[in-house]
């Protein structure tokens, strides 16, 4: 007897098969880039030294970089096995996906709908970046998802709705996304206000408020050291980089929410009419109201920052908001009353998003730490020094030197590999904090005539400075003015630009008389 199963297991496998080739696309060939180099940073510091390093250094909670550390304790750290964390993670969100369209009514109804969030998941270029990185953003998908279920489970229940359960992993799955990340109670606030307006769309807040303010307070109260880390950190937030551009802002939250481009755009658009589908059916409207908390609540929070206090880097921050989009954009595809419409919709948009995360996985990494390595082994001279600015591009060409034949670069090397203007980290040192960290100074007054003076009394004969976006750390130029003009640039590694400095005695001005 044939097995009526057969074609959605094989769709299910297929979607499997494609989160797997997309997230582990020439993933071991590329090396750490600057901010999965902090995660391996943190690593290596002792347990005291990792929570003091989190505190005052880097804004997100230290679990992320305890689960890692530990992790890192029983394999190599390569730049694949560090990134293993965050590939599990990526491909758990698949089974999360599959229940979650199950708890939505049209979904549920429509045998391919959950087979083809799945798809959707598998392909989504937000999902597949994340999990492709030694950073907590996949994880703190994954929470965020669990919770999400959790919630579409409280509120999908009937007769037996306040069992303890869903309440019980709603409440584990919101403290693991206040300790993942730093606007975890963004999140956290928008998902409670979709489920308290849902519970109170179907006249059940007389018998959910005392679970659903419990979970609640236990979970901020077990988020107060994140509070106290974010409140310490905060004085040097509005000083960062980043800036709030609201021409900008529509393509970030196509990127952030769904995927860059045309693709973004389209799911985004198939998401608005998912929800207004979903709202027009008094059984579904609940759900929908949660979807759209969830989905939109967070973005509209992170917005509202960056205008008011501290800009926010939406495509990153709002990846755990996918999942409720692309439930709503498959909610619409459902809804459509043509199955040619109906199959063509769901091809688009599908497409649309693999391709797109098939571009994105394909293309040369950003940061090419391993190929500078090896031009400034073949590059530096006798007598030479390497001068990184901002100080934190230490940490990637130190991890991605180790993997060549001359090891620690920063230890062992060839020639002097510097920080500036301090070593990484450099707290103390009285200078601007560009990037929003203390680790990391920007060039003060003073500093570069004093590293020119340091590198004279030590016979340096050249500079071969290694900068990134270097206009944000030295706005007035002046470490090119006590150099002089270069000898040479390299700007083929770019955002990484090299430029050598022939560095010679300074001159003696002859004493009269």
């Amino acid at each position: 007897m044939t097995d009526r199963r057969l074609p959605l297991r094989l769709a299910i496998a297929a979607a499997l098969g494609l989160a797997i080739l997309l997230r582990l696309w020439d993933l071991a060939g590329r090396p750490l880039w600057l901010d999965e180099s902090w995660s391996r940073w943190m690593t290596e510091q002792s347990w005291t030294g990792l929570s003091a390093s989190a505190r005052r250094y880097d804004t997100h909670p230290p679990l992320y970089y305890a689960l890692l550390k530990l992790w890192n304790g029983a394999v190599l750290p390569t730049p694949l096995a560090m990134r293993v964390p965050s590939l599990v993670a990526g491909l758990a969100m698949l089974p999360l996906a599959w229940f979650a369209a199950r708890r939505i009514g049209p979904l549920q109804q429509e045998k391919w709908a959950a087979p083809l969030l799945m798809f959707a998941v598998a392909a989504a270029p937000a999902l597949v970046i994340a999990s492709r990185q030694a950073r907590p953003y996949a994880l703190f998908a994954l929470a965020f998802a669990a919770a999400l279920c959790a919630a579409l489970a409280i509120v999908a229940r009937q007769d037996d709705r306040f069992r303890n359960g869903p309440w019980f992993v709603y409440l584990a799955a919101i403290a693991l996304v206040l300790w993942l990340h730093a606007l975890g109670i963004l999140f956290v606030a928008a998902l409670g206000g979709g489920l308290f307006l849902a519970l109170a769309l179907q006249g059940a807040l007389k018998k959910a408020w005392l679970p659903f303010i419990g979970v609640h307070v236990l979970a901020l109260v077990v988020w107060i050291p994140c509070l106290l880390i974010l409140m310490e950190q905060r004085r040097v937030w509005s000083h960062g980089w980043l800036r709030f551009n609201p021409r900008d802002l529509p393509y970030d939250l196509a990127q952030g929410l769904a995927a860059p481009g045309i693709a973004g755009l389209f799911v985004l658009a198939l998401a608005v009419l998912g929800a207004v589908t979903l709202a027009r059916s008094r059984v579904e409207r609940p759900a929908a109201i949660l979807l759209c908390c969830a989905a939109v609540g967070p973005a509209l929070a992170t917005i509202f920052l960056s205008i008011v206090s501290s800009p926010v880097f939406l495509p990153r921050t709002l990846v755990p908001s996918v999942l409720p989009t692309l439930l709503l954009a498959a909610a619409a595809v459902t809804s459509i009353g043509a199955a040619r419409t109906r199959a063509l919709a769901a091809a688009a948009m599908f497409g649309l998003l693999a391709a797109t995360s098939l571009a994105e996985v394909s293309r040369p990494p950003e940061e090419r730490w391993a190929v500078l390595a090896s031009w400034l082994h073949d590059h530096v001279g006798p007598g030479e020094e390497v001068w990184l600015l901002p100080n934190e591009l230490a940490l990637p060409l130190d991890y991605a030197a180790r993997g060549t034949n001359w090891r620690d670069l920063a230890a062992a090397g060839p020639f002097p590999v510097r920080g500036i203007p301090a070593p990484f980290p450099a707290p103390e040192h009285p200078a601007p904090r560009y990037t929003g960290t203390m680790a990391v100074p920007g060039m003060g007054p003073g500093d570069a005539d004093r590293l020119v003076r340091e590198a004279r009394a030590r016979g340096t004969t050249g500079i071969w400075v290694v900068s990134r976006f270097e206009s944000w750390f030295d706005p007035a130029a002046t470490l090119r003015h006590a150099l002089g003009a270069p000898d040479s640039s390299e700007t083929g590694l770019a955002p990484l630009i090299v430029h050598h400095y022939r560095l010679r005695p300074q001159a003696v001005t002859p004493r009269r008389g």
